[in-house]
Order: structure tokens, then C-alpha cells, then sequence
């Protein structure tokens, strides 16, 4: 696609950077996409396939093309830019699948096959496993410490919240005893801990009612969760409770760095 026409429809001006660039390709990707157009999925698809080419010829314009400002040109200097905007782009893959999870209300196993909930499932699982992947790739351009350390956090909170997308067991707490009271507060911690995602990673898209802020939530989430593996060490939940608990941990890391990027 000539850069014009790609720089025309992603509503971007040729001094825009790669930040411009991300916060208008998802903005433009919420209106024009497939589930937000129905009786116009046709239509929306050819649109989401410009948009997808025009953001790739503008990451080549930006990242190959364009002197930039402060850099002499180097391989060094070529591979840092390089990073920015394939790390951006990855981010915007596992957000992608993320958003896709929680918009279908795929937290709840007992809904992921039913209808249209079935092929989205597989998308948010897609969409992560391909941003996964590019994360992992951008290990060589990772000069700097801090880079790396970013690098990591997000592969970390990425492989994280896709083990818990692949929790399929469900849980019914209901009667009593020990392995019951276990359940509940494995489900009240994955309620928890949903909130406070949906809250920090997209605010109002996601959250209609309020009910505290997200870190209230992971708060509350990880005592529930801390609960089932310090008493309930024998609960048929322990494993998955876990994978929850690691989830929660390195989004604890990857929040700051998020909003750093203004995600």
C-alpha cells in the first residue's frame, strides 16, 4: 500500500510517531471492526484489512524509512526504533485477545461454546499465541535494561494470562465442607482479580458498574486466592488457583509499564 493512502486512512499526518500510530490503529479498529458492525461484516472486514496494511506500511515507514530525530544512523540506533514499534504492535496482539476474552465473557468456561462464543474463544487465544510470538522475537533488539526488563515483564503477564484463558474447569461452590468453602474463595478471587484487568488494562469499555478501584480488587482477589493454597493445601482447585495467583503477580509488574505506554 503507497504510504499516502496508508497515512490517509489510519488519519495520521508524516511526522507522526509510533504512539500516534497505535492509538489511532486501535481506535479505528474498535469502530470498523466485524463485531461492532452487524448486518456489515463484509463491509467491516474490507476495511479491517486496509487498516491492517496501511499500519504495516506505516511501521516500515517509521521504522526503516524515516531518519530519526537525535540518531546518527545506525545499526544501534535502527534496532532501538526497530523495538518501540514491534513492541507496541505485539502489546496490541495480546491486548487483541485479552479484550476478545473479556468482551465475550469468556472468564465463564460454561459459555466458551456456545454460538459465536466458541469462535471468538479460539480468536483470543490467537490473537495471544501470535503476540506471544513477537514478543519472544524482539529479544535481539532489546539493547537496553530497561527494554529487556519490559520485554520480560510482558512476555511473563502474556504466558500468564494465557494459561488462565486455558483453565477449563468449573467450579460450583454450593453445600458445605472444607473443599466447598475452598471453591468460594477460589471463585470470589477470580472474580476479583477479572475486575481488576478489565478495570486497569480498559476502564469504561469494559466496566459499566463500578465497584472499587482495580487495585481494591487485586487486593481483595489475592487474599481470597492466598486462602485455597494456605488452608485448603488438598482442594481440587489448588492447581488452577495457582496459575491465578502467578496472574496476578506479574500484572502487578506489567500495570506500570502499561500505563507508562498509555495503553
Amino acid at each position: 500500500m503507497e504510504l499516502d493512502r496508508a497515512l490517509r486512512l489510519l488519519k495520521l499526518s508524516p511526522d507522526c510517531n509510533v504512539e500516534n500510530l497505535n492509538e489511532s490503529f486501535r481506535k479505528l479498529a474498535k469502530t470498523y471492526h466485524p463485531d461492532s458492525n452487524k448486518g456489515r461484516e463484509s463491509w467491516a472486514h474490507k476495511i479491517m484489512t486496509d487498516l491492517n496494511l496501511a499500519y504495516e506500511t506505516v511501521v516500515d515507514y517509521l521504522t526503516l524509512e524515516r531518519p530519526v530525530q537525535g540518531y546518527t544512523e545506525t545499526e544501534t540506533a535502527s534496532r532501538q526504533v526497530r523495538f518501540q514499534a514491534f513492541f507496541n504492535r505485539a502489546v496490541n496482539l495480546v491486548l487483541d485477545g485479552i479484550y476478545t476474552y473479556y468482551q465475550y465473557g469468556l472468564e465463564n468456561v460454561m459459555l466458551r461454546n456456545e454460538g459465536v462464543r466458541k469462535f471468538r474463544y479460539r480468536d483470543c487465544l490467537r490473537y495471544m499465541e501470535k503476540g506471544i510470538e513477537s514478543l519472544e522475537m524482539l529479544k535481539i533488539y532489546a539493547l537496553s535494561e530497561p527494554r529487556r526488563v519490559r520485554l520480560e515483564v510482558f512476555i511473563s503477564f502474556s504466558r500468564a494470562f494465557y494459561q488462565n484463558a486455558l483453565i477449563d474447569a468449573y467450579f460450583s461452590p454450593v453445600g458445605a465442607g472444607a473443599d466447598i468453602t475452598a471453591q468460594r474463595h477460589y471463585r470470589n478471587g477470580s472474580e476479583h482479580l477479572d475486575y481488576a484487568i478489565k478495570d486497569a488494562l480498559f476502564g469504561d469499555e469494559l466496566i459499566q458498574v463500578r465497584k472499587g478501584t482495580y487495585a481494591d480488587r487485586m487486593f481483595l482477589g489475592r487474599k481470597e486466592l492466598m486462602a485455597v493454597v494456605t488452608k485448603y493445601t488438598g482442594s481440587i482447585c489448588i492447581a488452577e488457583t495457582l496459575i491465578k495467583l502467578h496472574l496476578l503477580t506479574v500484572f502487578t509488574r506489567v500495570v506500570q509499564i502499561l500505563h507508562q505506554m498509555r495503553f
